[in-house]
């Protein structure tokens, strides 16, 4: 499965693709397919241990999700086609794609951007008034 699916004649992976190829490793090996050599391959891709770390947690959930989902299907190709996008890996959004204000993928959501209240963009008054939802209307 994982050899018809992705196949070893690869020179360099990018992130995206090493996790995909972790993931679909773990779901192998729980099917039944080991690949011990293909795993230490792309481990040596990671150069750093943060990054071994989440290869090596990409591995472990899809040895989970296959565990927990094994039940569902009777045979082992539909655990795999289930789980295990075979698909290329989507690079960045073109910008056409953002021309609908949808966010692009891995942007920073609003919620953890940079507070307006910690811009200077105003006098040094500014910031001992009231804030407009505490004055009174006249």
């Amino acid at each position: 499965m994982y050899e018809e699916a992705f196949g070893f004649d690869w020179e360099r992976l990018s992130e995206e693709q090493a996790l995909k190829r972790m993931y679909a490793l773990g779901v192998a090996a729980v099917l039944g397919e080991r690949h011990p050599d293909e795993y230490k391959r792309i481990m040596r891709q990671a150069s750093t241990a943060y990054r071994r770390s989440v290869l090596e947690l990409s591995f472990k959930e899809g040895q989970q999700r296959a565990k927990n989902n094994r039940r569902e299907f009777e045979e082992r190709q539909a655990v795999w086609d289930a789980l295990v996008d075979t698909g290329p890996v989507a690079g960045p959004p073109s910008a056409r794609d953002d021309a609908d204000d949808r966010r692009p993928k891995g942007s920073v959501p609003d919620a953890v951007t940079r507070a307006r209240l910690l811009e200077y963009g105003f006098d040094d008054l500014e910031r001992i008034r009231l804030p407009e939802l505490l004055q009174r209307d006249d």
